[in-house]
């Protein structure tokens, strides 16, 4: 008998692992307390990569979440799964200590067998011919990584999902869960409703936290208003701005000192700094300044974009595991309830959804997964 399931998420993960369940014989049912992808999901920069992610297993955990996406992307089962873009990241230096540092990072890289490869600032200017390179020293390729389509990825999920059985009930909030795994749920008309399954997966984000304390579970990542330590900024603070269209000519994914940008799915370009993003509380006015002074520093890369404009801002919350790095485990001994939470969401949600619809279907563990379970955490 396979088992009924029902996912307490609508985001990339919760969404990859509709899919996979339905494809598995599961009977699921996805909930939401608002639409898919309306949560960190759609305020993220969507970079799919593995690029220095310590410790080793996160760094080895995050390669499989590349590989899963490119298996998607050439998969006939999804059809036109166009929403991994694999431009490859550029990643430039501006100073000598910063081409030092990048050449360190590539050889360590490198020799783990990821792709990197450093680049003279004439080979910047071919790979990139819309850059203004004029205070470049030099730079990095990492061929292999992209960014997401994160709305096109959950869509075109959900929507398989769907025609192979499984309902999504968006609105419905979590207020209540129980060791069985039955959670009650307050719609937007202020009514309640009571769902049960046989396995619940908690894949809500930062939304696991307050669902999991209704169970007397103190769920280690930081709460959504955690400030940080002293000099560091709000951690889990993200805020993602996009310009509306125009002609750059951006190939990939950027990295420069202070700024990020790649091309968005409106035409445009999407840009952001989690440092500068992450320095103010989101209720704090001066945090609607940050827009600007990166669509600044994204000129100074890119004359092109100088008569652009901001068209979008996302500020979201940013998931963030108490050790910094993925969890994925069952909540109670008797494997009615799991939940996972992840910085990484967009680069492991292909991966993750596989080995944890094979674990729920099989009872079995992937190898990847062994080292990022809550008994870590035991002390």
């Amino acid at each position: 008998m396979k088992p009924t399931v029902l996912i307490v998420g609508a985001g990339v993960i919760g969404c990859s692992l509709a899919y996979e369940l339905t494809l598995r014989g599961a009977a699921v049912t996805i909930i939401d307390a608002a639409e898919l992808s309306s949560g960190t999901s759609s305020a993220t920069f969507a970079w799919v990569n593995a690029n220095e992610k310590p410790p080793a297993e996160y760094q080895q955990l995050n390669v499989l979440g590349l590989r899963a996406h490119e298996r998607a992307r050439r998969s006939r089962a999804l059809g036109d799964a166009d929403w991994f873009h694999q431009t490859g990241n550029l990643q430039v230096a501006a100073t000598d200590a910063e081409m030092r540092a990048l050449e360190k990072k590539v050889g360590r890289l490198t020799s783990n067998d990821y792709e990197a490869t450093m680049l003279t600032r004439a080979e910047i200017e071919e790979f990139e011919p819309s850059i203004d390179s004029t205070g470049l020293k030099g730079g990095a390729l990492y061929p292999k990584e992209g960014w997401i389509d994160t709305i096109a990825m959950c869509t075109g999920l959900l929507k398989k999902a769907c025609e192979s059985g499984a309902v999504f009930l968006p609105y419905q909030r979590v207020t209540e869960l129980k060791p069985t795994g039955q959670v009650t749920v307050t719609s937007a008309d202020g009514s309640t409703r009571h769902y049960a399954a046989d396995v619940t997966i908690l894949a809500a984000g930062n939304g696991n936290r307050p669902v999991l304390a209704t169970l007397g579970v103190d769920f280690p990542t930081h709460p959504s208003s955690d400030d940080g330590a002293a000099g560091t900024g709000n951690p889990t603070v993200g805020l993602i701005a996009t310009t509306g269209p125009v002609d750059t000519g951006i190939r990939h994914v950027i990295h420069a000192p202070g700024i990020s940008i790649r091309p968005a799915r409106n035409g445009g370009v999407t840009f952001t700094d989690s440092p500068t993003g992450a320095r103010w509380k989101p209720d704090d006015p001066r945090i609607w300044t940050v827009p600007g002074l990166l669509l600044d520093r994204a000129r100074t890369l890119y004359p092109a974009l100088r008569n652009a404009s901001t068209e979008t801002v996302a500020l979201g919350t940013r998931v963030l595991p108490n050790d910094g790095v993925t969890i994925s485990d069952w909540i109670t001994e008797k494997t009615s309830i799991y939940a996972i939470a992840t910085h990484s969401g967009v680069s492991l949600a292909a991966h993750l959804a596989e080995v944890v619809s094979d674990e729920v279907i099989t009872g079995e563990r992937h190898e990847s997964l062994r080292p990022f379970g809550l008994a870590r955490f035991a002390s």
